[in-house]
């Protein structure tokens, strides 16, 4: 059976899925014994919202390049690409719409650090799938 996601798109959750463990202990470490910059229940709460919506963003654009490639050169491909990108910046906004309307529940740092992470999670990703295609 073959999968719905590619081996990157696989790669990249899984990277991070990681990156949300280390930030999660790394953060609750900071804050319980550093310094407490927001409640560790809200920080986790943001951290992981984050980290999923992360998540739904490289599905999201895997989907949306699988069918902008379906599509062909003399279609609109060009403007579902547009569309879904705008969307995928609405749901962006959505999870910070709910960080600044729930403060208490949904922490702002762990947020910043879970959608921040998708960049992290992409340069390790590419190190990751390069280092692997040069093994013999």
């Amino acid at each position: 059976m073959k999968h719905p996601l590619s081996k990157t798109a696989r790669v990249l959750c899984a990277v991070l899925a990681v990156l949300g463990v280390f930030f999660f202990l790394f953060g609750m470490a900071v804050i319980l014994w550093i310094y407490p910059f927001e409640a560790a229940g809200s920080f986790g709460t943001g951290l992981i919202l984050a980290l999923l919506h992360s998540m739904l963003k490289v599905v999201l654009m895997e989907r949306t390049l699988n069918r902008a490639a379906d599509m062909g050169e003399n279609s609109n491909a060009g403007s579902y690409g547009a569309a879904q990108t705008v969307l995928r910046s609405f749901l962006t906004l959505g999870l910070f719409l709910l960080v600044f309307f729930f403060p208490n529940v949904v922490g702002m740092y762990g947020a910043i650090i879970g959608v921040l992470s998708l960049q992290i999670a992409g340069y390790i990703t590419g190190y990751l799938l390069r280092k692997e295609s040069t093994e013999v």
